[in-house]
């Protein structure tokens, strides 16, 4: 039977892997910027349900699933990620049930929470600055049906939260673009301070993966002389083009 999967521009090579890594047997029969078409011989559609970095799945008769929607996402703020890209960043941050994670700006909490439903994380900490963002994640937390022993949630300004241990492994965050929700001089200040903190808190061999818009800002604050920064993603994401970072410490010789 055929399908068309479809993707966020730009995410192809990803959604690719996972799907042939899950599905061995398909033939891909055409490629595109935005769906992969295949021949596979699964009948039932509900079983593609387990690809997440897809947004839907349809076909030949144009029945369609949508694989993006998350039945614990019910709380949403504004400009929050799509959960097929927070799976994305999840995948290039390699989370495995090891790994202990900071979001410091986890509006509902979509990151947090498929690291650990989806990557079995040992334990994430979501923190925002707006207690609407808590409220939305703590209902997001409670109806995935996660113990309140694997995630810290708390209201607080990047620049004045308070942790010291050197004990994250990974911070995985969709920073503020300053386009749909505040500004970019707002933005100096958070992104400085998120570096601040990324130097308390990383482990020595931590990474950040992390979605902006804000490229030149985001380079200029993680210097060369402390930071290794690549851009491993671009996305088409409703009109925007932001891309996703990997940061590393600089090995010192």
């Amino acid at each position: 039977m055929e399908y068309k999967l479809k993707f966020l521009e730009g995410c192809k090579e990803f959604v690719k892997e996972e799907l042939v890594k899950k599905f061995p047997n398909i033939k891909i029969v055409k490629e595109c910027s935005d769906s992969i078409v295949f021949i596979s011989d699964v009948k039932d559609m509900d079983e593609f349900r387990i690809l997440g970095s897809g947004l839907s799945i349809t076909d030949i008769d144009k029945k369609n699933i949508n694989l993006a929607r998350r039945k614990w996402r019910k709380s949403f703020v504004a400009a929050g990620i799509d959960p097929s890209l927070a799976y994305i960043m999840c995948k290039i941050g390699a989370v495995g049930k090891n790994s202990i994670i900071l979001d410091p700006f986890c509006g509902s909490s979509t990151i947090g929470i498929i690291a650990i439903k989806e990557f079995f994380a040992k334990r994430v900490i979501c923190l925002d600055i707006s207690g609407k963002a808590i409220k939305a994640s703590k209902e997001n937390f409670e109806l995935a049906d996660i113990d309140s022993s694997k995630y810290i949630l708390f209201e607080s300004d990047v620049c004045k939260v308070r942790l010291n241990k050197q004990n994250v492994d990974l911070i995985i965050s969709n920073l503020p673009f300053g386009i749909r929700v505040g500004n970019h001089d707002e933005n100096v200040r958070s992104y400085k301070c998120l570096e601040e903190l990324a130097r308390k808190v990383l482990r020595r061999k931590g990474q950040l993966i992390l979605l902006t818009q804000e490229k030149k800002l985001l380079r200029e604050v993680f210097t060369k002389d402390f930071w290794s920064v690549k851009s491993v993603l671009k996305v088409n994401e409703g009109g925007l083009l932001p891309e996703v970072f990997v940061i590393e410490r600089i090995e010192v010789v």
